[in-house]
């Protein structure tokens, strides 16, 4: 297994916009094109920064290149709306991550 790690940039002003599509994207990724989810994070400079779960690179090349083929989606992207600055991929060799439902209430 994969993980990605995703750096953007976003314009002043589009933040809520980008935020809710990367939450449509993704969803419509993992739903359509294979994708392991993903979690979204706001750094402290204020850039966003996401860890995604692939079955390999090759699987989400193939993901997004099927997603864009349409170009009727808005993707931040494309729209000029936000900037990918960094991909890290990274090989997956333990996992000790709790899933959000299994959280101790001191996270709530």
């Amino acid at each position: 297994m994969k993980a990605a790690i995703y750096r953007w940039k976003v314009a002043p002003g589009d933040e809520e916009y980008f935020a809710r599509r990367w939450h449509e994207i993704t969803d419509d990724i993992m739903r359509d094109h294979g994708g392991g989810g993903s979690r979204l994070h706001r750094a402290e400079n204020g850039d966003f920064v996401a860890y995604a779960r692939w079955p390999s690179k090759e699987a989400r090349d193939k993901a997004f290149a099927d997603y864009s083929k349409d170009p009727s989606r808005t993707i931040p992207q494309r729209e000029g709306k936000a900037e990918l600055v960094e991909e890290i991929w990274l090989d997956i060799t333990d996992d000790l991550l709790i899933p959000e439902a299994d959280l101790p209430d001191r996270f709530r």
